[in-house]
């Protein structure tokens, strides 16, 4: 398990926007905005599943994921490579519903039906400037 850069950590420990990237069986590209993207530690990130049948299917087939973060306010465009883990049930499902509880009452969301807890195993630099695409960890 490789150590998030402090800046993600910053931009993740309150929760933020991610994009996850994921591929079919058959190969077909699948991409899906998450507004559930936080930490669970230094090393794992984690989001809610509530709808992503697509996302779900995918990461039962192949464990690989890659995660992009973006924040234009603070200058930060990351990638994060790692492998996934459906968690349906525990701790760290029962923590991060609670989490969520609230926020999924305030707007109408359906229930938690899965935690994505993703073992980070790179990062890599995507912003403009002398090191896009430099990896970082």
């Amino acid at each position: 398990m490789k150590k998030l850069p402090d800046q993600l950590l910053d931009l993740l420990w309150g929760g933020h926007n991610i994009w996850v990237a994921t591929v079919a069986p058959d190969g077909t590209p699948n991409v899906s905005i998450k507004g559930s993207g936080a930490l669970l530690d230094d090393g794992q990130l984690y989001f809610a599943d509530m709808f992503s049948h697509k996302t779900r299917e995918n990461l039962q087939h192949d464990p690989r994921v890659a995660v992009g973060v973006h924040d234009p306010e603070r200058k930060i465009a990351m990638q994060v490579k790692g492998r996934a883990e459906l968690i349906d049930h525990g701790d760290v499902f029962d923590q991060v519903s609670e989490r969520l509880g609230k926020l999924s009452d305030k707007l109408s969301l359906p229930p938690v039906k899965y935690v994505v807890k993703i073992e980070v195993e790179s990062v890599w630099d995507m912003g403009p400037g002398p090191h896009a695409g430099e990896e970082l960890t």
